[in-house]
């Protein structure tokens, strides 16, 4: 019987749907199962398709289904189905349904409860977006690193503002600063003012001439407008045209990675093999010990 896992919490942004969507491709390359997950659609389109297929599915047992998944309308459909516990109800026989809390993580140990506990059904709904296959992802990923590459529209925007830098500078660091949702999330631990990226910029502009790196330029990408004033005589630049991919993208292609705690820092961290800083309110950036790459996504 060909098995799907079918996936649908819709949470956060891209950093959060790449977590579960890379954390749950991991588990299914594994164990040679099916996958759509629906909360994940509308980030698939930025991605570059896998196998002739959108990213937001793994397909290693074609039947009818996957075929039906192709259809855009039929997909519709299914995000319908799901999210209504009538009809998931009536289609016990061949649904299985598991629900968690928002705050609550399900390992590898839990996915696997879930599929074997039996009986077996056809489909497993899993409403949840904190899924950690640690050590699955370090197995699968050269090839989940694969399966998330930009599309060209964003790439190529990216790499020529990257290349624009590296032909005037020795060394580029990316800079995140996340700041209209985190003004209020956790009480605003993680909002930073415009002088305190000011000062962490000149601090890691010292640090990496300290290093051996002359000339040290700095790529800002920011869900929030910033005065080019502010950063006056220092070497920071922005992105031209923004948008979450190619922001993204262009953040991967730097040395270093500057900002506060994110699981979109995270991902180019992680996808990048780069040394990035969480930045938190008094850190002082005095030592390139502070870097680390991001052994997770």
């Amino acid at each position: 019987m060909n098995r799907w896992m079918v996936l649908q919490r819709d949470y956060g942004q891209l950093g959060n749907r790449l977590h579960t969507h890379a954390n749950v491709m991991a588990w299914c390359l594994e164990n040679k199962l099916n996958l759509i997950n629906l909360s994940f659609i509308q980030y698939a389109e930025g991605f570059c398709s896998w196998h002739g297929e959108p990213i937001h599915s793994l397909t290693l047992n074609k039947n009818i289904f996957s075929f039906l998944l192709r259809i855009s309308n039929q997909r519709n459909l299914l995000d319908r189905f799901c999210r209504s516990d009538k009809w998931l109800k009536r289609a016990c026989k061949i649904f299985k349904v598991y629900k968690t809390d928002d705050h609550q993580t399900i390992g590898e140990e839990e996915l696997h409860e879930l599929f074997d506990d039996g009986p077996q059904k056809r489909f497993t709904l899993v409403r949840a977006w904190d899924l950690s296959c640690p050590n699955l992802v370090t197995k699968h990923q050269t090839e989940i690193r694969k399966i998330f590459t930009p599309k060209a529209e964003f790439t190529k925007h990216a790499e020529s503002k990257i290349a624009k830098l590296r032909k005037k500078y020795d060394c580029v660091v990316g800079v995140h600063a996340r700041r209209c949702d985190y003004k209020e999330y956790l009480g605003g631990i993680h909002f930073h003012s415009w002088d305190s990226y000011r000062n962490w910029i000149s601090q890691t502009k010292d640090l990496m001439e300290e290093n051996g790196c002359k000339n040290v330029g700095f790529l800002l990408c920011s869900d929030d407008d910033a005065s080019s004033v502010v950063f006056a005589n220092l070497p920071v630049h922005f992105m031209q045209k923004k948008t979450v991919m190619s922001d993204l993208h262009a953040l991967s292609l730097c040395d270093y990675n500057i900002g506060p705690p994110s699981s979109f820092g995270t991902w180019v961290s992680w996808h990048s093999k780069m040394p990035r800083l969480h930045l938190e309110k008094g850190m002082k950036i005095r030592s390139l010990d502070q870097f680390s790459i991001c052994k997770g996504c």
